[in-house]
């Protein structure tokens, strides 16, 4: 009776897209910001197989076939590895491969274990997609808010000052702007009528944050694009993005920065006394960050002051 066993193994999973376009900037992304996922860190997370001192085989990830129309990169385990590649106009392939079963993946070579070595290459394909979409993120700093904070400058040569996360007058015009645009989100302003609220924020009565600050504050937000002015006319329009980043920076600032600022250098003595149980879950959170940057100066060797 005659037995069949496995000599080489390919599994692979399809991405299709709808244009070439959006394929070929993911793929110059991952050959541009993955080279090191040939790690043994990243290929223990891959292959699900441990990597140490008694580890045999290639260990390393390569660009192959750069002169050509679609390159490869291959990631090396053992007698066997994962790649990703560009096939048939608008399909991502993933796959994995190897010709030894039994020492790269400790499954017999007879066919009837089809079955787990599929399973297999499956989670391997899997956390190698897993593995690079680390790096596919939308949230990665690209210095969009390095640029906000920069300043403008205009064709005519006139320089705006940019936006700054802590300033008191740019964050009540904020407040207003944002209070506004939730009653009548596509309607539009005059800085009259977001004057009283943005003094408001401030806190001071509004003699005392003048229209011509209002303005002023106005300018920087329509310089970086997050406000519109409505031609031939004093009226504005606050644009969907300019309401997000309004939301982010007021955000950042009130529940973030200024809390933590707060606990750090002027905490109320009586919470330290109160049982961990006791406390509210918003300060056991912050509490859990001052604890954190403690635990980070202590260990980059920057002496926490008493």
């Amino acid at each position: 009776m005659a037995s069949l066993f496995f000599a080489q193994v390919e599994y692979c999973d399809n991405l299709i897209f709808r244009r070439r376009a959006a394929l070929d900037e993911l793929g110059e992304r991952l050959l541009d910001n993955n080279r090191d996922i040939g790690k043994p860190n990243k290929l223990t997370v891959i292959f699900g197989r441990r990597i140490n001192r008694r580890y045999q085989g290639k260990l390393q990830t390569e660009i192959e076939d750069l002169h050509r129309g679609n390159p490869v990169m291959r990631s090396y385990y053992k007698n066997g590895f994962a790649k990703h590649y560009v096939r048939d106009h608008d399909v991502l392939r993933f796959e994995t491969a190897t010709n030894d079963v039994k020492g790269d993946y400790g499954i017999n070579k007879a066919v009837e274990n089809l079955a787990p070595l599929r399973e297999k290459l499956q989670g391997i394909t899997e956390r190698y997609q897993n593995v690079q979409q680390d790096i596919l993120e939308t949230f990665l700093d690209r210095g969009e808010l390095r640029t906000l904070g920069e300043p403008t400058l205009r064709a005519n040569g006139k320089r705006i000052p940019g936006l700054k996360i802590d300033h008191p007058r740019q964050l009540a015009l904020m407040h207003s702007l944002v209070r506004f645009s939730h009653v009548a989100a596509a309607d539009t302003f005059t800085t009259k009528e977001v004057h009283i609220e943005a003094a408001e924020a401030l806190g001071v009565p509004p003699e005392k944050y003048s229209l011509a600050s209002v303005r002023y504050e106005l300018s920087k937000l329509r310089a970086k694009g997050l406000v519109e002015k409505l031609p031939h006319s004093r009226r504005y329009r606050l644009l969907p993005n300019g309401y997000r980043i309004c939301l982010v920076f007021l955000k950042l600032f009130e529940k973030i920065y200024a809390p933590l600022t707060a606990g750090l250098l002027h905490p109320y003595r009586g919470d330290r006394l109160l049982l961990a149980e006791r406390l509210s879950q918003l300060d056991r959170l912050y509490q859990a960050v001052v604890t954190a940057v403690d635990n980070l100066a202590t260990a980059v060797g920057l002496k926490v002051a008493a």
